[in-house]
C-alpha cells in the first residue's frame, strides 16, 4: 500500500467522525495486516500523475493504481472511481456496509 493511501484512510477515519483514538486504532488493525507500506517515489509520482491525466482519477487514487501496476499486483478497493481504469489489471471489488 502507498504510504499515501495509508494517509487518506487515516484521514477518511477523521472524516468520518472518528476520534484521533479511534482512528489510530483502526491503524493499528491495519498494521497487523500482511500489508506493506511503500513509500512514494519520484518516479512512482510521476506514473501517478500520468494516471491522474488518463484516466481522470484523483491524485490519491492514482498512487494505489500506479502501486498495483508496478508490482503486477492486484488493487483491492470498494471505489467505483477505479472502474475507469477498464480491465488494464486485476482489481478486487469489496462490497461497503454503506
Amino acid at each position: 500500500m502507498s504510504t499515501t493511501n495509508y494517509g487518506e484512510i487515516y484521514g477518511l477515519l477523521l472524516l468520518q467522525g472518528k476520534s484521533q483514538d479511534q482512528a489510530l486504532q483502526v491503524m493499528s488493525a491495519i498494521g497487523t495486516l500482511p500489508i506493506e507500506l511503500q513509500d512514494v517515489s519520484a518516479q512512482r509520482s510521476l506514473r501517478a500523475a500520468e494516471l491522474k491525466f488518463n484516466y481522470k482519477l484523483y491524485y490519491v487514487d492514482a498512487f494505489a493504481a500506479a502501486l498495483a501496476i508496478e508490482n503486477k499486483a492486484t488493487l483491492v478497493t470498494s471505489d467505483s472511481d477505479f472502474r475507469k481504469l477498464g480491465h488494464n489489471f486485476p482489481i478486487l471489488w469489496l462490497k461497503t456496509s454503506q
